[in-house]
């Protein structure tokens, strides 16, 4: 029995090692876990803990008292996180754990000399249930605002360890013939209840570990969306401090985007392509669709008239410049770029066309990325229907008829039967955000 305790924190005492190797030696996010300083605190004590009960019979009358009088302490730094969590930790609190942990201790040391080592069971036992009770009332007002699985899972295991603790001590109470000289003396059940109490520890503690690695990723994963975001709109409003276009065009084929992936999910079409998050990545791409403009001279982007055979090559760079200026933009290695792999697609090839006449590849058919097949039907239907200097706007019905007629030609024809089934939905977008003239 003794050479299976010795075993068993032995291993624990590794594994605890490990948990708080980062507190000392990590950088960045591996360290930044630890910024709260119970955590490494706790993790300490059960290293101390668990070496002292492995070197117990080794460490003659020392080993059991820093043994148990660690597992206390860590259990009451346990207890100062999860009140921090919940932003309830006082400086009374910090001092009743130091005075609660005296107490324990203090008794302990007492017990040795005038009890038995059941009456130091018991003590260990009842003062770790008592904790363990802190910290499940804690846990459930942690839970009403954190609903991570973490916490749910942390509750469990506490709920556990306090029933484990009871156990014990029951077992004790319940066998009084059983007479333990030593405390690796128990029988096999109350061998068993000690190695569950003190393995609910381990995963206490593993188990904030991962919560807070999980919060640091999801903090970092905000941030890098918050830049993305930012560029994101930086780009736009070069894009349209550019272009000759409206603030509304941009929000009208953002929504025509929008209602016709939309539908084309509803109908069944491209389900590998249209994902939820791919929808919204083309939504947000959608107003870049136009940035090459920024490299187009100005006679030409603002001509009141007709451009000229030269100058509507120059005009048709925009797309190759657009692709250029958004692959500057990207980072490397980046995970958060998946907008800009869009918006990428869109600015280089949304003027591509379903029979391969377009530019600036004469990319044909399903070649054309289907981000950029939805954007080049929203923004000529918005173009149409659009009041510009060297244009009256055509009636809904008269762009509709002629969406239909390049069906097959210069449209994909599934994304023209999505705008069909959209049209009157395309009517109130032109109507809400319609340009103020």
């Amino acid at each position: 029995m003794q050479l299976a305790n010795q075993i068993f924190f032995l291993a624990t005492f590794f594994t605890l090692l490990g948990l708080l190797a980062p507190f000392f030696w990590g950088i960045g996010a591996k360290k930044s876990q630890y910024r709260i300083i119970y955590q490494p605190l706790a993790l300490g004590c059960f290293v101390i803990s668990s070496l002292a009960f492995f070197a117990d019979q080794w460490a003659e009358v020392m080993g059991l008292p820093v043994a148990n009088i660690a597992l206390v302490a860590g259990a009451l730094c346990i207890s100062l996180l999860f009140n921090n969590w919940d932003r309830s930790l006082t400086s009374s609190k910090k001092l009743f754990s130091g005075f609660w942990l005296i107490a324990v201790g203090t008794t302990y040391i007492y017990l040795m000399d005038a009890g038995s080592i059941k009456d130091r069971m018991h003590l260990i036992n009842g003062a770790l249930a008592l904790i363990s009770i802190w910290q499940l009332a804690t846990l459930f007002r942690v839970v009403k605002k954190d609903h991570a699985y973490q916490i749910k899972l942390l509750i469990a295991v506490v709920l556990f360890q306090f029933f484990l603790k009871i156990a014990r001590s029951a077992l004790l109470v319940f066998q009084p013939e059983m007479l333990i000289a030593g405390w690796y003396q128990e029988n096999i059940f109350g061998f068993y209840l000690h190695i569950l109490s003190f393995m609910t520890n381990v995963v206490i503690c593993i188990l904030i570990t991962n919560y807070y690695l999980e919060t640091l990723i999801q903090e970092h994963q905000n941030y890098a969306l918050a830049i993305e975001e930012g560029m994101l709109y930086s780009l736009n409003a070069l894009s349209m401090a550019r272009d000759n276009e409206t603030g509304n065009h941009i929000i009208r084929t953002k929504n025509y985007v929008q209602a016709i992936a939309s539908r084309l999910k509803a109908m069944g079409m491209y389900q590998d392509e249209l994902s939820e998050s791919a929808i919204a990545q083309m939504v947000k791409a959608a107003p870049l669709h136009d940035i090459g403009k920024v490299g187009i001279l100005d006679y030409i982007l603002n001509k009141q008239g007709p451009l000229t055979a030269d100058e509507w090559v120059v005009m048709k760079t925009h797309t190759s410049i657009g692709e250029d200026v958004l692959k500057v933009a990207m980072v490397k290695d980046a995970r958060h770029t998946q907008v800009l792999d869009v918006a990428i697609k869109i600015a280089g090839c949304h003027h591509e066309n379903w029979d391969g006449s377009g530019y600036p590849r004469g990319l044909s058919g399903k070649e054309i990325p289907l981000a950029a097949r939805i954007m080049s039907l929203a923004d000529m239907y918005d173009a149409l229907v659009s009041q510009r200097i060297y244009k009256d706007p055509w009636s809904h019905e008269e762009a509709c008829a002629e969406i239909i007629r390049l069906k097959n030609s210069r449209f994909d024809p599934l994304v023209v039967d999505a705008f069909m089934m959209e049209f009157d939905h395309f009517i109130e977008i032109s109507i809400r955000f319609r340009d103020d003239n």
